[in-house]
């Protein structure tokens, strides 16, 4: 395909996301914080200056209430070939045309090397998720068990024994809940796959909500919200329940909500960060 109809083609897309999207009433805001992308994502999209990944046009597909083809059904300003799909497709290469690897990527000594580091590492983590059986964690790689228990003990929690998610107490036996978020990757606060209205007040009973917000294995910063703060969004997502949907799909919250409402926790003034958390 040719670069100009390559341009096209993503033209075309980004008109079609923002007239279905102006149809429905969705602001970018509102759009990105379903599919967990930045304003700015969806803006490059509508513009045609970012070409959408797969997994993005499900997600605006899902969000729109639309099917994947029905997005898909551009109307061309010009001519573009029936066969656009195929044309994207990357040729399969025949394996007489790939030259075998002679020497292995790595020698028989960094292996060896690596290996031992590797042991080393594991035994340090068997010692970490030892710990982490004294809070209430099984498994420091499931579902950010290493950054809960970092959270946990700064802020002298536990986790609840028998509650889904990361759900914690404290010593007087007052309800928490805890999410963590990697703001390299995204700008929103995951909630729950299937959210329904049991789960919803669940988030309004508890004493708070602690987010912890890290640059990939680094703890920046730890917010104390209060759930009425959050109001705005459980109303929201209630709403959309009654509209007739059993449960909603994970909605987000937003980074700068957090930001804007929460009480900063960690680091205190004069704290000193801790640096990395596995």
């Amino acid at each position: 395909m040719s670069s100009d109809r390559y341009e096209e083609a993503k033209q075309l897309f980004g008109n079609r996301v923002q007239a279905l999207r102006r149809e429905r009433g969705i602001t970018q805001e509102q759009l990105s914080e379903s599919i967990d992308k930045s304003v700015e994502h969806i803006s490059y999209i509508e513009r045609g200056e970012r070409a959408a990944s797969f997994e993005t046009i499900l997600d605006i597909a899902e969000a729109l209430k639309v099917s994947v083809p029905y997005l898909m059904n551009v109307t061309p300003q010009t001519e573009i070939s029936t066969n656009f799909l195929t044309e994207l497709q990357t040729p399969v290469v025949p394996p007489s045309l790939v030259e075998p690897v002679e020497e292995p990527i790595n020698t028989t000594k960094e292996r060896r090397s690596d290996l031992e580091r590797l042991q080393t590492a594991l035994e340090a983590i068997q010692e970490l998720q030892t710990l982490a059986n004294e809070y209430g964690i099984n498994d420091v790689f499931q579902d950010n068990g290493g950054k809960v228990l970092q959270v946990l003990i700064l802020l002298g929690l536990r986790i609840s024994p028998g509650c889904e998610g990361n759900d914690a107490i404290d010593a007087e036996g007052h309800k928490y809940e805890l999410k963590t978020i990697n703001k390299l990757l995204s700008r929103s606060v995951t909630t729950h796959h299937h959210l329904n209205l049991d789960i919803l007040a669940k988030y309004r009973a508890v004493k708070a909500w602690y987010i912890a917000v890290y640059e990939g294995i680094v703890l920046k910063a730890i917010y104390r919200v209060a759930p009425t703060s959050l109001e705005s969004k459980f109303s929201y997502w209630e709403s959309r329940i009654f509209e007739g949907m059993k449960s909603i799909n994970n909605p987000k919250i937003p980074l700068a909500l957090i930001e804007k409402e929460g009480k900063l926790v960690y680091p205190r003034q004069g704290e000193q960060k801790l640096k990395t958390i596995c």
